[in-house]
């Protein structure tokens, strides 16, 4: 009778002719069987943008065993199952209670309801077909099996697959769902209205399975929480760039629907649902307990909690994932001519894990969490303090309506003579009700190891890839439980959908040893394909008129950590390493990291700003008139913005605006929200250096090229803050912090005169650096790779935008070119060179270190670690190994320069770098070993307190430079001015000087212009005297009061005052002087 029942529940259109049962074997069958699609839906939980239309079963038999029904599960046997299902546009009314829940008539959890929970499910073959707006998809599953497994996950006695604890008055059961293959395939919907050309989508997986937690209500058998596990295999994926185009076009075509069902899913959520601390029943079940049973409930309390389901959570693990993405070279919806065809990508991800926690308590902890970890820790703790200065803000907020609505009721009660109103009070005070408590929902992804290879393609050498991004914590001694990629993503909302402030959704990233390989090929190709899938994406959205331009860009609370990070540059191909010697690439490297729009990290606050600020303002070069004199000029953009001011400040905040009565006071769900255009992002490096790698010198081991030294900046978006805000002129001055006689407090500046992106660079710290004639030689290489990369990167860009221009005029693109700012303060810095060693009258002239820094077997190498700058991940040792009697000499000379102060002006394709140093005092260390000069560590120069800076430098590249010589547009103009310089050189460190800056690759003519005024340099002649006795030469004195060199496109100098020049070729110049005295 009760199979009878729960047959006819889920079935429609029942009729005896396709009933065969017989009772008393406990076996029966059943033809053409048509289901209920209502009922499955409200049994599956499906979502509203998702509805079934039509289900049919061919046959279905079943298997009771009578006797055995408390320990052998009824068998339900289906042979094919056939399912149509279409998308909804709007979200379709939400699902009904459960009907099993409903057959039980809301009773107590017992026999009938065991027996039915205990039901085993078999079914041959599930297709499910399933029709969108944009595609067609089809899913097909065979043999699937649904069964009850005890706490190991094994079939066993149904007894054994449920835990009841009396004293909470709940249950749990164990399921299990597995199936031997599935098969996935989607393709775009063609009509004669238009023609979509979509490459098909297949997807067929191996074995799998779905682990099912449920936690019962005993009393009236209603789901309390559920856990569901999908677990997935080893998964081996092949797409092409035409294919995954169709998967970004069908998921976007969804998304709208999706984001409208999430937000009546939310509103819809009862309390119920929320099983995250629902307390234990308080009712007991039996009235009275003997001991016996007392110590059993105890068992079985202690049990049940080892099992627990604390609140309902989806979950997918993956063991391994490798995704190859390939170009389609025989497509025919390709929008873009590629210059690297018939590429290849390999993803490889090991131990994926997705979690998703729909009901958590907002600001409970989350140690019941699957895979809890240090990380979740980290983020729990950020998120906790966002929470705290959200509820303080909403009372500010409360406290200010509350202010806004006494002055209101008291505005309306003046004209009543006299009479007492008391409707102030009940104004605000809305009738007491049960505070709803709010609710998050967060998505946790985990990734324990993943490696992104380099392009490949088919003309390529067969070899084994290299990796582009990797994860690096073997060869960091890192533990293995940590994940390379950590990240959480958090909404919150309230279940009964009130118009309450919410706080705005968080982000929190953690990345582990991941190191990257900027590979010029690969970033070329990676280009072109995000450009090609974008553009496709947007005639996709234009054909089934999908824009979601006019969403405003909602604020979200971000913050990235990283530890052991990093960057690898290597040399391009075409510039071999013709030196042994010569490094192969430099990486970039920082032990911790943080970013984030927060100020609730460390370096990352408003009083860090603040203090930036203070030592920015400090130095002339950034404070007016300077900002519009050389090096900068009056079409600079301002390096101190007054959103960084406003921000350190707190005077950007919602709370400000609404005391200062900009805004009105409310208490809706927005009323707190910001726009993501009023982000402004610091990033904290506690320790950032830079090496050289690929020497062999270095015997497999980084060479120091910048010693560690913290680092930190600050960037926002000043024209996207300007074109979002609330109010026209709310910006009492949005420009330099300091005051401006151009600025006028009536006008409003336009979105033109602010940047795109304004960052601000501060190295407190001081600064040291070290380099060799050959590392200079692969800087300048390396620097001409990075310029062939950004060219072929930016014609890439130009070509989709000249398509798009002569397709569609759209009112929402682009017109002004990109714009930057960049300013940069460094207290301190050296700049030490390793030159060949000066011979001496002791000494032979010949020197093995005739290649510069290359020693053989018998000399000493440099290692990575230096006492002064060790690198964090290298353990302590013995800074240089000795192998021969005698350490590699060299003479250094140390630049040591204070106070430099520097801008970066992008607009368009205009840049310009403008430079201040303060002081320049070279430092001539003669030679010494290379053991002794990195034991002696960077000798901080604290500076003398010039008047005004010794060096200016300005260096123009673009159209605009342009107007100085048509060369310079190409290789751009160069303008430096020595002011007040006073020195001293030895002739030796000259000759050496000259050799270090030699290159013997072809060189680019740079127009430049040199203006020197007031210089003092003293030379002196330290070469190999012809005997002991000589005496030692008189220095010579070199002032020179003011000259100006040019240089032209042609390569030839000009040299002279302003009214008077004369032409000089360098190679060929001699200048004797017979005084020891020159001026110029």
């Amino acid at each position: 009778v009760t199979a009878n029942v729960k047959v006819r529940l889920f079935a429609k259109n029942l009729s005896p002719d396709k009933i065969n049962l017989s009772t008393l074997k406990g076996e029966g069958q059943l033809t053409n069987l048509e289901l209920d699609e209502e009922v499955l839906q409200n049994m599956l939980d499906l979502p509203t943008w998702l509805a079934i239309n039509r289900v049919g079963c061919n046959k279905a038999a079943i298997r009771i065993p009578w006797t055995k029904l408390k320990t052998h599960p009824i068998t339900l046997s289906l042979d094919k199952v056939e399912m149509e299902m279409s998308t909804c546009d709007e979200p379709r009314p939400p699902n009904g209670p459960s009907p099993i829940a409903t057959a039980s008539g809301q009773s107590e959890y017992g026999f009938a309801e065991k027996v039915v929970e205990g039901i085993s499910l078999s079914i041959n073959s599930i297709v499910i077909r399933i029709s969108a707006k944009a595609f067609n998809a089809s899913f097909e599953l065979s043999q699937l099996q649904v069964y009850s497994v005890n706490t190991s996950w094994i079939p066993s006695d149904l007894r054994f697959t449920r835990i009841q604890d009396p004293t909470r008055g709940e249950i749990l059961t164990f399921k299990e769902v597995s199936w031997q293959m599935i098969r996935i395939e989607a393709d775009a919907i063609q009509s004669g209205g238009h023609e979509t050309l979509s490459a098909p989508i297949r997807l067929i997986t191996n074995q799998s399975k779905i682990r099912v937690t449920l936690k019962r209500r005993m009393k009236d058998c209603n789901v309390v929480a559920s856990k569901l596990i999908l677990i997935l295999d080893d998964l081996l994926w092949v797409l092409t760039d035409s294919q995954l185009k169709a998967m970004v076009q069908y998921a976007k075509s969804l998304s709208e629907a999706m984001e409208k069902s999430a937000q009546q899913r939310k509103s819809m959520a009862s309390e119920s649902s929320q099983g995250a601390s629902a307390p234990p029943s308080a009712q007991p079940t039996r009235a009275q307990q003997s001991a016996t049973s007392a110590d059993q409930n105890a068992n079985m309390a202690k049990l049940f909690s080892a099992y627990d389901v604390c609140e309902t959570s989806h979950h997918l693990q993956i063991t391994h994932l490798d995704l190859h993405i390939c170009d389609d070279i025989h497509s025919r919806d390709r929008v873009m001519n590629k210059r690297i065809t018939g590429g290849a990508m390999q993803l490889s991800f090991s131990s994926i894990t997705l979690d998703y926690y729909p009901f958590h308590r907002a600001g409970e902890n989350c140690l019941h969490w699957m895979h809890y970890s240090e990380a979740t820790k980290s983020r729990e703790g950020w998120a906790r303090s966002l929470l705290e200065e959200f509820r303080s803000s909403v009372d500010m907020l409360r406290s200010a309506v509350k202010d806004h609505q006494s002055i209101s009721a008291q505005s309306q009660s003046s004209p009543t003579h006299g009479k007492i109103s008391t409707s102030s009070s009940t104004t605000f005070s809305p009738p007491s009700s049960p505070r709803a408590q709010l609710i998050s929902s967060s998505f946790v992804l985990r990734m324990a190891d993943f490696s992104i290879y380099q392009v490949s393609t088919a003309d390529q050498r067969r070899s084994s890839p290299k990796t582009m991004i990797s994860c690096n914590k073997k060869s960091l001694y890192l533990p293995q439980e940590m994940p390379a990629i950590h990240a959480e993503l958090t909404e919150y909302y309230y279940p009964d959908g009130k118009d309450s402030p919410i706080p705005c959704p968080n982000l929190y990233v953690q990345l582990n040893a991941l190191q990257l390989v900027l590979d010029p090929r690969s970033l070329v190709w990676l280009n072109l394909f995000a450009l090609d899938l974008k553009q496709s994406l947007e005639q996709f959205m234009e054909l089934y008129k999908l824009d979601d331009s006019q969403k405003p860009d909602e604020h979200v609370d971000i913050r990235v950590d990283g530890l052991m990070l990093k960057e690898q540059k290597p040399l391009c191909a075409q510039e071999g390493a013709a030196h042994a010697d010569l490094p192969r690439s430099i990486s970039v490297q920082m032990s911790e990291m943080v970013a984030t729009n927060t100020r609730h990290s460390p370096g990352c606050s408003r009083s860090s700003l603040e203090s930036l600020l203070s030592a920015f303002q400090e130095e002339a070069f950034f404070s007016f008139p300077s900002t519009t004199s050389f090096p900068r000029d009056k079409d600079s953009f301002p390096v101190l913005h007054a959103v960084f001011q406003r921000h350190a400040y707190e005077q950007d905040t919602h709370l400000h605006d609404v005391y200062r009565g900009l805004v009105p006071a409310s208490l809706t769900a927005d009323a707190l929200k910001m726009p993501a255009a009023s982000d402004l992002w610091a990033l904290h490096f506690s320790q950032f250096w830079v090496d050289y790698e690929g020497m062999s010198s270095g015997r497999g081991r980084p060479i120091p090229f910048v010693d560690s030294f913290p680092l930190t900046l600050w960037m926002c978006q000043p024209a996207r803050h300007l074109q979002h805000r609330h109010r026209p002129c709310s910006l009492d001055s949005l420009g330099s912090l300091g005051p401006s006689p151009s600025s006028s407090s009536s006008s409003v500046p336009s979105s033109g005169e602010h940047p795109d992106v304004q960052i601000l660079v501060h190295v407190q710290k001081h600064l040291s650096v070290q380099m060799t004639h050959l590392q200079y030689v692969f800087l300048l290489r390396l620097q001409h790779c990075m310029k062939e990369l950004q060219l072929t990167l930016q014609q890439d860009l130009q070509q989709p935008a000249g398509d798009r221009s002569t397709q569609r005029t759209s009112t929402s693109h682009r017109t002004e070119p990109f714009s930057a700012c960049v300013g940069i303060l460094v207290k301190s810095a050296e700049v030490a060179l390793l030159l060949k060693p000066v011979p001496d009258g002791t000494a032979p002239t010949s020197s093995p270190m005739g290649s510069d820094l290359s020693p053989s077997d018998s000399h000493g190498t440099i290692e990575a670690g230096r006492e002064g700058g060790a690198h964090p991940e290298n353990p302590p040792g013995p800074l240089v190994e000795r192998t021969g009697a005698e350490m590699c000499p060299v003479s250094v000379l140390v630049l040591k320069v204070h106070s430099v102060c520097g801008s970066l002006d992008i607009r368009g394709e205009n840049t310009a770098v403008a430079l201040d140093v303060g002081q320049v005092r070279p430092s001539q260390l003669g030679n010494v070993s290379l053991r002794q000069y990195l034991r002696s560590g960077p000798v901080v120069n604290s500076g003398t307190g010039a008047s005004g800076p010794e060096v200016k430098v300005r260096l123009e590249s673009g159209p605009s430079a342009a107007a100085h010589s048509p060369l310079s547009e190409h290789n751009g103009f160069l303008q430096c001015r020595l002011h007040a310089l006073s020195a001293d050189f030895l002739m030796s460190t000259l000759r050496n000087l000259g050799h270090f800056l030699e290159d013997d690759s072809a060189s680019q003519v740079l127009p430049m212009e040199i203006n020197i005024r007031d210089i003092h340099v003293n030379l002196k002649d330290d070469g190999p005297r012809d005997s002991a006795s000589d005496p030692d030469p008189t220095p010579m004195a070199l002032h020179i009061d003011s000259l100006l060199i040019h240089r032209r496109d042609d390569g030839s100098f000009n040299i002279g005052r302003e009214c008077l020049s004369c032409t000089l070729s360098l190679s060929h110049c001699v200048l004797d002087v017979d005084t020891c005295t020159l001026t110029i």
